[in-house]
């Protein structure tokens, strides 16, 4: 794959100060497009701020044609009802109409096939995902019952579309459907949000290794990371030595 590019650390007033610049430096390069999909976490337990997803939209806005917040229902959430609690929905009015939150759960969904399936041999996706050129993926960092970590992997869990996400899912083990989407599901950036600093990087499981040390967590005991490793033809011991971290 070649020099890969860093993960990069800064405070969230830097972050949002210069943050065409510092996704740059993570590797993100984004000509004018169609459609950007952003998937902030926020029908799960860890909502990141109102600020960064303004500093996201004011960054990317520009770039589009259309740019989308997209979420999916959770057992515990609508997603209608936290854009309105969180200040999604007034933070989207501000633009004019030229950005819309959406429900991805009401939209078409889409059957594609996992390659190398180790719960799911196809996956229902919204087309709202399948349509758009660029995805931003937007979690905060946090411990999980069931996954140890939630961030940038676990997250694109919550595209898929059904509500009752952990019975459907649960039974298979939701480590095995977390790999199985990685697989499909490649976003252009993740932006995470960890408390009052942000980390940006093109790649979500080198964004989730560099994430563990934030929690105190031993990356080499989250199973999904191993899983998202092995199906890439890598040891997971090997990427978490080898990969590159600029803290400013």
């Amino acid at each position: 794959m070649g020099r890969e590019h860093p993960i990069v650390i800064c405070g969230k007033d830097e972050a949002l100060s210069r943050l065409p610049e510092l996704a740059s430096t993570a590797g993100f390069k984004l000509d004018r497009c169609g459609l950007i999909l952003i998937k902030p976490n926020v029908c799960g337990l860890y909502h990141p701020s109102l600020n960064l997803l303004q500093g996201l939209l004011e960054y990317l806005e520009p770039r589009a044609d259309r740019v989308i917040i997209g979420e999916t229902r959770s057992a515990l959430h609508n997603p209608e009802e936290q854009f309105e609690r969180l200040g999604i929905r007034k933070l989207v009015g501000r633009f004019g109409g030229r950005v819309e939150a959406l429900d991805l759960s009401a939209d078409r969904r889409v059957r594609v096939d996992v390659p190398n399936p180790h719960a799911l041999r196809e996956l229902e996706l919204p087309e709202t995902l399948i349509e758009a050129d660029v995805l931003i993926n937007v979690p905060k960092v946090g411990r999980h019952p069931t996954t140890v970590l939630t961030n940038a992997l676990k997250n694109l869990f919550g595209l898929l579309p059904h509500k009752h996400k952990y019975i459907r899912y649960h039974p298979l083990g939701v480590d095995n459907v977390i790999a199985d989407i990685a697989q499909v599901v490649r976003p252009d950036l993740n932006v995470v949000d960890v408390g009052d600093k942000v980390m940006l990087g093109v790649d979500a499981l080198r964004v989730d290794v560099v994430a563990c040390k934030f929690l105190g967590l031993d990356p080499l005991r989250v199973k999904h990371l191993r899983l998202v490793s092995e199906d890439r033809g890598n040891e997971l011991e090997e990427l978490v030595e080898g990969i590159s971290i600029l803290e400013l």
